[in-house]
């Protein structure tokens, strides 16, 4: 008889060990009320809650003026995020800038600089080169924790460029704009806005002569000049 007590011990006292285990890794795994409702939850806007994104190249290219405006007044935060592709000694380096904003109104405006700044005694500047398009996302968040994102490619090129190529395109769109410009400095963006449709933005007003659009199911007012919004019929 001692010898099977001697052997039950330590075998009742292991299986106390898993119960208290397992029992406590059960309570920790069980989401209280208020975890489930800080869960953040994607929405969808309607058509006329969607707001309009403006993506504005300065004189020389080196910054861009982002604006948005129509933005729901339920939302509380916005975050922005521009990737973009540089050139440095030869070689493709990924580069960013982004930033959040406690919004206070329908409408916000950030300068995003295409490089990188020293202002300790003076600002010195250090811009990237070779930029020729990136992808910008916006994401809407509300106090509540539901949000709203979008994404969208964009397309950087001057007069130059678009009247050596005779175009402007969005590649990952399938979008090509034919045609070219008056001014050879101005400096231009195209991307696909929050309500389907397509922007171009330059620092200029872009005149210039529109030859077609691919494909021919987007269409736009005015062909004498190439900013502006293009419509998918």
């Amino acid at each position: 008889m001692k010898k099977i007590k001697i052997i039950l011990v330590p075998i009742i006292f292991l299986v106390l060990i898993l119960v208290f285990v397992f029992t406590r890794n059960k309570k920790a795994t069980v989401n209280t009320p208020d975890e489930t409702t800080k869960m953040s939850k994607e929405i969808e806007l309607t058509a006329d809650e969607k707001p309009i994104i403006s993506l504005t190249p300065r004189t020389d290219g080196h910054e861009l003026k982002l604006k948005i405006t129509n933005i729901p007044f339920k939302f509380s935060t916005a975050e922005y995020e521009l990737i973009y592709t540089a050139e440095d000694e030869g070689l493709e380096i990924e580069k960013g800038v982004s930033g959040t904003v406690k919004l206070t109104s329908s409408d916000i405006e950030k300068d995003l600089l295409l490089g990188t700044s020293s202002c300790t005694n003076g600002c010195k500047y250090k811009y990237d080169e070779g930029i020729i398009g990136g992808v910008l996302t916006l994401t809407l968040t509300t106090d509540e924790k539901q949000y709203f994102t979008f994404e969208t490619p964009f397309t950087l090129k001057n007069g130059t460029e678009i009247n050596k190529d005779k175009k402007i395109s969005l590649s990952q769109e399938n979008l090509t704009i034919n045609g070219t410009v008056t001014s050879k400095s101005d400096f231009f963006i195209l991307i696909k806005n929050i309500n389907n449709s397509y922007s171009v933005f330059s620092n200029g007003n872009g005149k210039g002569k529109i030859t077609s659009i691919e494909p021919n199911i987007i269409t736009k007012t005015d062909l004498t000049s190439i900013v502006g919004d293009y419509i998918s019929q």
